[in-house]
């Protein structure tokens, strides 16, 4: 009897100590790319996380099928930092739980989007997302405590998680591509905004430069979160043989990037990509470029230009084929940093 009572002991203490805590349930689907114990988990750069808007997150288009063990590239080996509100949350229990916190995220234009966080017992040791799983875990907890039922937060949070398209089963406040970020690595309530983060612009998308002549376009650098212009270095890439591209700082953030084409630059329309680099962050904007002929007198042909932006292959040449329809002539498609991350340019004779 003492044995049988002793041996019970001891294998609740492993029970404890080495496996999910006693009554836990572990989740299944995708298990091992949710907590990081998949063999491409290791392809995660936790050194390098990237801002981004749910807007632009719900717009990214999901593997079909979603593959089973592996991950899905570049999303589900990148690590994301949103700002957003927590509405509500929970822990998932029961028959069907897997013990993560189910956090719903929510933008200013009412996008939504699931954020979770595993439980640490839950994920394996040689995860290298278990230290920061279970600091994430920890924060939560410091702020509130999570039941088996949705209870209302409504709070500013920046979560820091990797991307992961989830299958479907009528989760509360999923995005309609059922991206989440799982697993969470940080959660920082009420916090404070991001320091030195920064958006690009430029203010024309398209440049028409003839051979032997210049033309600038201006560059802004505009502060997340805050009023002042952080100070932002610019660069163009992608240029053509024969085309040169300096940049002059100015006020507020601004700089002209003038481009010079020496006569004998190569013709055609370039996707040239200015890129702003500070506190070790950059963000690029795409830029149109043709070079053609000087202009002759007489009669010419006079063009228009359209720049896009989408969030997969398919999806641009989903509206190249209509853009088509109205005479519109695609020139040359770029993938660019941020989201949604393919631009594409396009252009068709003007009407005299």
């Amino acid at each position: 009897m003492r044995k049988t009572l002793k041996k019970t002991m001891v294998l609740l203490v492993l029970g404890w100590i080495g496996t999910p805590a006693f009554g836990q349930r572990c989740g299944k689907e995708r298990w091992s790319v949710k907590t990081g114990t998949d063999a491409g988990a290791n392809q995660v750069d936790l050194s390098i996380s990237q801002r981004a808007k749910i807007a632009d997150l719900v717009a990214l288009t999901p593997p079909s099928p979603l593959p089973t063990d592996t991950r899905f590239a570049p999303t589900e080996n990148t690590v994301f930092v949103v700002d957003a509100t927590l509405t509500d949350f929970k822990v998932e229990t029961g028959s069907t739980g897997d013990s993560d916190y189910h956090l719903v995220l929510e933008d200013d234009q009412g996008n939504t989007m699931v954020a979770e966080i595993p439980s640490p017992s839950c994920v394996g040791a040689a995860s290298p997302f278990a230290n920061q799983i279970a600091k994430a875990r920890s924060e939560f907890d410091a702020q509130f405590t999570a039941t088996s039922s949705f209870q209302t937060a409504n709070v500013p949070v920046r979560v820091t998680g990797v991307g992961f398209f989830d299958f479907f089963h009528n989760q509360h406040g999923a995005a309609p591509n059922v991206i989440e970020l799982h697993p969470v690595l940080d959660i920082q309530f009420n916090p404070a905004p991001a320091d030195g983060d920064f958006s690009v612009s430029l203010s024309s998308a398209t440049m028409l430069l003839h051979g032997g002549s210049s033309s600038s376009v201006t560059a802004s650098a505009a502060t997340l979160g805050g009023n002042t212009p952080p100070s932002v270095t610019f660069t163009a890439s992608g240029l053509p043989a024969g085309v040169s591209a300096q940049t002059t700082s100015g006020p507020n953030g601004q700089a002209k990037v003038v481009f010079s084409a020496r006569p004998s630059a190569a013709r055609g329309t370039f996707p040239v990509i200015v890129t702003g680099s500070a506190k070790g962050r950059s963000h690029s904007q795409a830029l149109a470029l043709t070079v053609s002929e000087a202009p002759v007198t007489g009669e010419e042909t006079s063009w228009e230009y359209k720049l896009i932006s989408a969030a997969s292959e398919q999806e641009v040449m989903d509206q190249a084929s209509q853009l088509g329809a109205q005479s519109w002539e695609l020139v040359s498609v770029v993938r660019v940093s941020g989201l949604p991350p393919w631009r594409a340019f396009f252009k068709r004779a003007t009407k005299d």
